[in-house]
């Protein structure tokens, strides 16, 4: 008895029409702290530096630095690009970046020189994203994928239980596939209930449209030893909102005998959240020179709430028992769930030269395989005794990563500055380390008119990945069921404008 033991794909499918999966947990665990103009002109390499609003989600020792009160608001168009499987789409968002204020109450006559506080709103992700992608002349279709899935399970059912009502043991995927006959059964012979494909050879294309955020409002407080140690704390509240839509598409490559003219499978999620962590920063300077900085991350504990419709549609050339068009659902779903991310640890080390020219150097480390997901349905916990949960992958395919960032500033004369950096975060998963790698190159400037200032900032993000639209693994390879790979590539180009005043 052949045993099913991987389902892993593009559709969000795993049992049920949808779930979880660890692509979600690194969608909302792999944060950038861009943050005002000037720190992501300087690629977020500000954990040694303070003096930045945005260095209170990043390192809230920083707000120990500020000898005056300030407050900023950035602004960030953001110009994506996606070329995947041939296909180039493009999508542009405009965001809120960074906006915040902190009030010091520095006094140089004491050791401790007073207690800082501040609030902060800043951008962490925006999901805003097009992406296309098609496979001309596929071998396979979505269609043997459902097939061979429902038979496996079919056989495993009356292999324990002849006598089993195989409707019981179908999957909501499976009922769609059904539903809309694209996978077809001998209705008549009660001895054969196995399903056929619908279609085997065919052209595929999948359109996918992502909106959305993720934000962290940052409440710090922070102090000032003689102005060589700073300490600094802060609780962050975070929230999430991102949409999904998707339509699959699959028309046939060659003559297939049931003339099924098109197939179209369309998704539409909705994920909201709202999680908590802490931040403990500590930044000392031996020297005026130099600056050490420390950070410590909890993981974000979330509260996490998916909504979620799909259907599926088919059309044939000659009808199929009477019909030319079939409808599986739509089925609408509501799942709430708990996510932990994972905790972060950040070291920096920055170097100021004659007050003219600052080089600083950022080192995260971040250990994925520690998030987890909890608290499903009926306080399901996201394991499997066979390995195939949620947490089970995560633990098994995600590792631990070791991210840096490094920016440079110059001041030209007290009014202007030019900046530059590069950030690479590693790919978060064990086997294949050039799999998801982001990487981003960023300049600016900015000007100082005393009490007020202005800064901007470009930057280049870009990543790739690779992804198929369905993966079926039988213990005997006859069986696989596997589309090609696709080759995405995904590009951003971001502008932040920052202009604050102090007081």
């Amino acid at each position: 008895m052949k045993k099913l033991y991987v389902l892993v794909a593009l559709f969000l499918t795993s049992g049920i029409a949808f779930a979880q999966t660890d692509a979600d947990v690194l969608r909302f665990s792999r944060t950038l702290p861009l943050g005002t103009a000037r720190s992501a002109a300087m690629s977020g390499a500000f954990g040694a530096l303070g003096g930045d609003i945005s260095t209170l989600n990043v390192n809230p020792a920083g707000i120990g630095v500020f000898r005056k009160s300030e407050a900023s608001i950035t602004l960030s168009p953001d110009f994506g690009n996606t070329k995947a499987g041939g296909q180039t789409a493009h999508d542009n968002s405009f965001q809120m970046g960074d906006i915040g204020v902190v009030i010091s109450l520095y006094n140089p006559n004491f050791d401790w020189r007073g207690i800082n506080f501040g609030i902060n709103y800043t951008n962490m992700n925006n999901f805003n994203r097009h992406t296309t992608q098609a496979i001309a002349k596929s071998p396979n279709s979505f269609s043997q994928y459902l097939a061979q899935d429902i038979n496996a399970l079919i056989a495993y059912v009356l292999s324990q239980n002849p006598t089993a009502d195989l409707a019981d043991y179908f999957s909501e995927l499976q009922w769609l596939g059904i539903e809309s006959n694209f996978i077809l059964s001998d209705n008549e012979n009660k001895d054969n209930p196995y399903f056929e494909p619908a279609i085997i050879g065919a052209n595929q294309k999948k359109i996918i449209k992502e909106d959305g955020y993720q934000g962290e409002y940052a409440f710090s407080f922070g102090t000032n030893y003689k102005d060589k140690l700073y300490l600094g704390i802060t609780i962050g509240l975070q929230n999430i909102y991102y949409k999904m839509k998707s339509v699959y598409s699959e028309t046939p490559d060659q003559d297939n005998p049931y003339e099924l003219e098109r197939f179209n499978f369309e998704e539409h999620l909705k994920t909201t959240g709202v999680g908590t962590n802490f931040k403990f920063g500590v930044i000392y300077r031996p020297i005026p020179e130099l600056r050490l900085g420390a950070t410590i991350h909890t993981p974000t504990y979330y509260s996490m709430t998916d909504t979620y419709d799909v259907g599926m549609y088919t059309k044939y050339k000659t009808p199929v028992d009477g019909q030319t068009e079939y409808y599986g659902g739509p089925s609408y779903y509501k799942y709430d769930y708990d996510l932990k991310t994972p905790w972060k640890a950040i070291l920096s080390i920055a170097g100021v030269i004659q007050q003219k020219a600052i080089i600083s150097f950022d080192y995260e480390y971040v250990n994925y395989s520690s998030a987890r997901l909890k608290n499903g349905a009926d306080g399901y916990d996201y394991y499997e005794p066979d390995g195939s949960g949620v947490n089970n992958q995560i633990k098994d395919y995600l590792s631990s990563t070791h991210n840096f960032r490094l920016g440079a500033e110059y001041r030209i004369n007290s009014m202007v500055s030019v900046r530059g950096g590069y950030s690479f975060y590693a790919s978060p998963y064990k086997d294949n380390k050039d799999l998801n790698k982001i990487q981003t190159l960023s300049c600016g400037f900015g000007l100082n008119f005393g009490q007020f200032y202005c800064d901007a900032a470009y930057i280049y993000k870009f990543s790739k990945d690779i992804t198929r639209f369905y993966s079926y693994y039988d213990e005997d390879p006859e069986y696989d069921v596997i589309a090609e790979p696709i080759n995405n590539k995904y590009n951003n180009h971001i502008a932040k404008v920052s202009v604050g005043m102090k007081f």
